[in-house]
């Protein structure tokens, strides 16, 4: 036998059960083939430095389980199990008869093990009963606050994922996905690189009201500036700020940790427009000497448009509904 055991005594795991579960892991993966003979028992005691009433004890419970056969004066063999449709239920069987072993082994009773299972078996079930979607845009600003808005949809598991990570992985967006939510400027691509079909959801972006708000009653004149985590989404708070304020001195984007003398830059303006929840952005420095700005700071956000959001909000209940039919 060319298998060997490991044990760990410091395991709240009894030693026993520890080979056990060894044992027939090996048998399982095909490490110990069909009528492999196992070491003896003073051969394995002796090999683990476990006393022989343990080992003897674990060979009991492994034919017990029919995982092995003893045969007298010749040793301990792995059972040959021809393959046959009740094969996987007694596999089952015995699975659960050894979890319910172990878990009586760590003191629980009858009833507190019922409970548990119940418990985890209805958590499975919601698991399964939730809609998978995914997320993917092009910079982590509008990611995050997309995220935020699904995540008020009851019922889904949300992956998020930038565009550029989909352009090396597209993998990723697998089929057990139910739904993949893009805006439709990333659509088309999405489409090429992905199987996506009806699972493909296009939304619609748009500056938050309250921003375009703040934007529009800047002054005239005011030198406004444009900070940003990522490139893409400073142009587009660029391209709305020249589109909603009027006669601006508006200054190219600038990006967060990326060399710029933040307090020079500062001293320079009247107002900023920063992402939402901009600390999460920016280092330690840059927040503190943001906080300490004196002029006016505009956090910018953008958002999926009432009927996107309703149309994703109708997509995930017809998907739950399928479910339950």
């Amino acid at each position: 036998m060319n298998c060997v055991f490991f044990i760990n005594p410091e395991l709240d795991i009894p030693i026993y059960r520890q080979l056990v579960d060894a044992i027939r892991a090996a048998v399982n993966k095909g490490t110990l083939a069909p009528r492999e003979q196992l070491p003896t028992v003073q051969e394995l005691s002796e090999e683990l430095g476990v006393a022989r009433g343990t080992i003897k004890r674990a060979y009991d419970e492994l034919e017990r389980l029919g995982l092995v056969e003893k045969v007298q004066g010749r040793g301990t063999f792995v059972r040959y199990r021809p393959s046959q449709s009740g094969s996987s239920r007694e596999q089952a069987m015995a699975a659960i008869d050894t979890l319910l072993e172990q878990l009586e082994d760590m003191g629980f009773t009858a009833a507190e093990i019922n409970i548990f299972l119940n418990l985890k078996l209805r958590e499975r079930s919601e698991q399964e009963s939730r809609v998978k979607v995914a997320l993917v845009e092009c910079n982590s600003e509008n990611l995050s606050c997309m995220a935020d808005q699904l995540r008020t949809i009851s019922g889904i598991d949300l992956y998020s994922h930038l565009l550029e990570s989909i352009e090396q992985y597209p993998y990723k967006l697998d089929d057990s996905l139910d739904l993949i939510v893009t805006t439709m400027e990333h659509a088309s691509y999405l489409e090429q690189v992905i199987p996506a079909g009806k699972r493909l959801a296009k939304v619609a972006l748009r500056l938050k009201p309250q921003c375009m708000a703040e934007i529009i009653k800047i002054k005239r004149g005011k030198r406004v500036g444009i900070l940003c985590y990522s490139q893409r989404f400073g142009q587009l708070l660029y391209r709305n700020c020249l589109e909603y304020s009027d006669n601006v001195q508006l200054q190219k984007p600038e990006m967060f940790s990326g060399g710029l003398d933040m307090r020079a830059y500062l001293q320079d303006l009247d107002v900023v427009l920063l992402p939402q929840n901009y600390e999460k952005y920016c280092s330690g420095k840059e927040a503190q000497l943001l906080n300490a700005f004196t002029g006016a700071k505009i956090e910018c956000s953008y958002e999926m448009d009432a009927g996107s959001f309703l149309y994703l909000q109708e997509k995930t209940r017809r998907i739950l509904e399928e479910r339950t039919i």
